[in-house]
């Protein structure tokens, strides 16, 4: 099976994060660990987002970032979805899905606009603003803007966590019909046991903060 290698080490501030791992480009792996432990500080070094001192990362191969080279987010292919919905106030849900699309600069089109909206239960939202949705509509809305820029790797950090017990339920149920059929690998951040367990095909677990 095709992998994700990934090894990451330097200093922010006061922390440091020294980790280093491989999955497969396939399926939920998910980055557990107690909070404070660096799973969004790798997830972000996977995305291009931040830089450490020393970092590595290649998809089936193609090195996205070694000592000698490093490709911008923008070239990345990666899908982010960070904890809080960041959609563009001033277009409507469909807007937001839309831009998500001209993001996908010709790459191959895993997904639909259409098929998108239904995964993700959007259809009787599409002419709201983000002003009007609650949050886990809002989240929702983000996971469909990420699809829909056709990326080869779909980073999700901890998207659940703003949200109360309802909207969590509900979009569990939402992730576990795009498991089902997302053929592309998707790197989940959590400490929440739960989602791990209804989630995830695999485990990438930090232990200890250095």
């Amino acid at each position: 099976m095709t992998t994700l290698e990934a090894r990451f080490a330097g200093t922010l501030g006061g922390f440091r994060l020294d980790a280093e791992f491989a999955a497969p480009l396939a399926g939920v792996t998910a980055v557990f660990g107690p909070s404070g432990c660096g799973k969004t500080t790798l997830l972000r070094c996977i995305a291009g987002l931040t830089r450490l001192a020393h970092g590595f990362l290649a998809l089936d191969g193609e090195v996205w970032q070694d000592d000698a080279s490093f490709r911008p987010p923008h070239r990345r292919a990666a899908g982010y979805v960070f904890q809080e919905a960041s959609l563009f106030p001033h277009l409507s849900v469909r807007g937001n899905l839309l831009y998500g699309r001209r993001r996908a600069n010709g790459r191959h089109a895993w997904f639909g606009f259409d098929e998108v909206v239904g995964m993700m239960g959007l259809e009787r939202l599409l002419t709201r603003a983000p002003a009007d949705l609650s949050g886990g509509e809002r989240q929702r809305v983000a996971i469909g803007r990420a699809l829909l820029a056709q990326p080869r790797l779909l980073l999700m950090d901890e998207p659940l966590a703003s949200l109360d017990r309802d909207s969590k339920d509900e979009i569990l149920d939402h992730l576990e019909e795009l498991h089902r059929r997302l053929p592309i690998p998707v790197l989940y951040v959590s400490h929440a046991v739960g989602e791990v367990e209804r989630l995830a095909d695999y485990l990438a677990r930090i232990s200890q903060t250095m």
